[in-house]
């Protein structure tokens, strides 16, 4: 990869720390209005994103990826330092928080789209696992660390303190991405209207077999597998009587699984056929999440919660690039969104579904999740142009 794509990379990978932080912050802040306004400000985030993201794909595809990560950018940086001083003057309050979630949640549904398409600039087919791959163990380990420096930082400088903080990150990748110019460049067209551009890009995706099945799969992955940890885990370990440090060593060792993988796959690549590891990946996961939902002992769910983490990473760290090599250049970002949804909006739907499971028994649901996520495996495997797909082999 070049010094380019570093540079990049070092930029978004602070901005979403900063991001990750600031969602601590928000969520830290609005929890002392109850429990009501704390939902609120955290779908605050959500929701926005939900209803743009369509749109943040037809302006990616119009102005190109680049451009639209850059006014994100200093969009993010002004107008989270401007919120900074509102919080100053005014104090903490519960519409001033609602405020900044859709704020920032609306910009995100226009720059999510452009930095998922982003590595497809730097790299060619056979390079393109490893910038995937690099990109997605950077934002693991990012993960992993904002939640407890986030809480450090809100203790030592308090809402309006994460609030800069997120707002200069911001300022660095645009200052990162203003000084790079990206080897390759993404087919910009001018477009009719954002509708019609936006449902030409929903056309594609069901018309084209690989990216019809790679968005079922990952709908089914968003719906099955991302509960495990945020719903099901603290339920199954309270009904085991573990405490709160057992529940959040299954979910680390979840990470950390998924992280390794992630970090083999950018150092010596991937395999030759994507999409059969990937399905490969879904089973792995399924196997445990299973496990998770056996095991009696505590030591065996942290084992578990491994296994799911390494399916999820080898799913992960092949689907993607699968999926953007997969992609015209003319698209790139109208996909990206299509992704996005296709993430977004079965977990708002499976979250409800399995919370009702889970008060028949929480191994109920982490069952359900398991079964979920071998169908999408099924998925995968059912397709024969994603079985014999090839993204490229270093």
């Amino acid at each position: 990869m070049t010094r380019a794509f570093y540079g990049w990379l070092a930029g978004a990978t602070l901005s979403t720390f900063g991001d990750a932080t600031l969602f601590f912050a928000l969520g830290w802040a609005a929890s002392a209005f109850g429990p009501h306004v704390t939902g609120l400000v955290l779908t605050g985030f959500t929701l926005p994103r939900a209803v743009l993201l369509l749109a943040g794909g037809v302006l990616g595809d119009r102005w190109g990826p680049r451009r639209v990560l850059l006014t994100c950018y200093f969009l993010l940086a002004a107008l989270t330092l401007l919120l900074a001083a509102a919080f100053h003057l005014t104090g903490t309050t519960a519409t001033l928080l609602l405020l900044t979630a859709a704020v920032i949640g609306t910009v995100d549904a226009f720059a999510l789209p452009a930095a998922g398409a982003f590595p497809r600039l730097f790299a060619d087919d056979a390079k393109l696992p490893k910038a995937m791959a690099l990109r997605t163990s950077t934002q693991q380990v990012v993960t992993l660390a904002a939640g407890p420096l986030g809480g450090v930082l809100v203790a030592a400088a308090g809402l309006v303190g994460a609030l800069v903080i997120d707002g200069l990150t911001f300022l660095i990748a645009f200052a990162c991405l203003l000084a790079i110019r990206p080897p390759l460049t993404s087919d910009t067209t001018p477009g009719e209207s954002v509708m019609k551009d936006a449902l030409d890009g929903i056309r594609l995706a069901w018309s084209e077999p690989v990216l019809r099945a790679l968005l079922l799969t990952v709908g089914l992955t968003a719906a099955f597998v991302l509960p495990v940890t945020s719903l099901c885990v603290p339920l199954l370990a309270r009904s085991q009587g573990w405490p709160a440090s057992q529940a959040g060593l299954i979910v680390g060792a979840t990470v950390v699984g998924s992280l390794l993988v992630t970090l083999v796959v950018a150092r010596l690549g991937g395999f030759a056929l994507p999409g059969t590891a990937a399905a490969l990946g879904c089973l792995v996961a399924a196997g445990g999440i299973t496990g998770l939902a056996l095991s009696s002992v505590g030591y065996a769910a942290v084992l578990s919660g491994f296994v799911q983490g390494v399916g999820v990473g080898l799913f992960t760290s092949h689907l993607a690039p699968l999926f953007v090599a997969s992609t015209p250049r003319s698209h790139l970002t109208r996909l990206q969104s299509l992704l996005s949804l296709a993430q977004t909006l079965p977990l708002i739907a499976s979250m409800n579904l399995l919370g009702g499971l889970a008060t028949a028994g929480p191994r109920l649901a982490v069952l359900t999740c398991a079964a979920g996520t071998t169908v999408a495996a099924a998925t995968l495997l059912s397709v024969r142009s994603v079985r014999r797909a090839v993204v490229g082999v270093p």
